[in-house]
Order: structure tokens, then C-alpha cells, then sequence
């Protein structure tokens, strides 16, 4: 991939990554104020996982692998691939090791963070056509 393409990789998460923190911040403080601190934590988790792993995957996609469609297709899914493992492996953690989990958060926390990820990349490829 060439450097034209890095750029609207890296300049596409950060859109979706800043909606993704505005977000779970917004979850996480309603969460607070509905069931506590624990609450409020769990859905941070949540949605950091997504982030991090969304973060994963960007750095995957962004690694040149030549210019054939075949390679590009490949990038992808691996970046999808590391994304998906990098999520789960959080979120496995979280459960294992967290105490204070409120499972209903830390999906709302998630929940939020993947739509909010949708809207962002829907705002770059709106701003790409013109």
C-alpha cells in the first residue's frame, strides 16, 4: 500500500477512535451515575477493548504487503483477524481478573464503542467524496 493509503487508514481511526472515547466516556459517566463505580469501570473496559483492538488492526492494515488486489484482501483480513483476537483476549482478561464486573455495562461500554465506530468511519468516507 502507498503512503496516500496509510494516511486515509490512519486519518479514518482517528476519527472513529475520537468517537469511540467520546462515547464510552458518555457510558461510562451515565453508568456512574445509574449503578456505581464498578459500573462505571466495566463499561471503560468494554469500550477500551474495541479501541485497542480497532488500534491492532489499524497498525496490521497500514503494513505494505505490495499492490495486488490478492495482497490487499489478505491485509485486510489479517487486520480484521488481529482485531477480533486482540478484543476477545481483553475482554477475556476483563472477566478473568476484574471482580467488580457488571457484564451489562461492560456491554453497553462495548456496544457503544463498535457503533461509534461505524458513525466515524461513515464521517470520513462522506468527507473522502467530496
Amino acid at each position: 500500500m502507498d503512503k496516500v493509503t496509510n494516511t486515509k487508514i490512519s486519518r479514518a481511526f482517528n476519527k472513529a477512535a475520537r468517537w469511540q472515547i467520546i462515547i464510552t466516556v458518555f457510558i461510562s459517566c451515565v453508568s456512574l451515575l445509574v449503578a456505581g463505580t464498578n459500573a462505571a469501570i466495566s463499561a471503560i473496559a468494554g469500550g477500551a477493548s474495541v479501541i485497542v483492538g480497532g488500534f491492532a488492526g489499524m497498525m496490521m492494515a497500514r503494513r505494505p504487503n505490495g499492490g495486488t488486489p490478492d495482497a490487499v484482501m489478505f491485509s485486510l483480513l489479517k487486520a480484521e483477524v488481529i482485531k477480533v483476537l486482540v478484543i476477545a483476549v481483553l475482554l477475556l482478561v476483563t472477566f478473568r481478573y476484574y471482580r467488580g464486573l457488571v457484564p451489562l455495562f461492560l456491554i453497553g461500554g462495548l456496544a457503544g464503542a463498535v457503533l461509534a465506530s461505524g458513525a466515524g468511519l461513515l464521517t470520513v468516507n462522506n468527507e473522502n467524496d467530496e
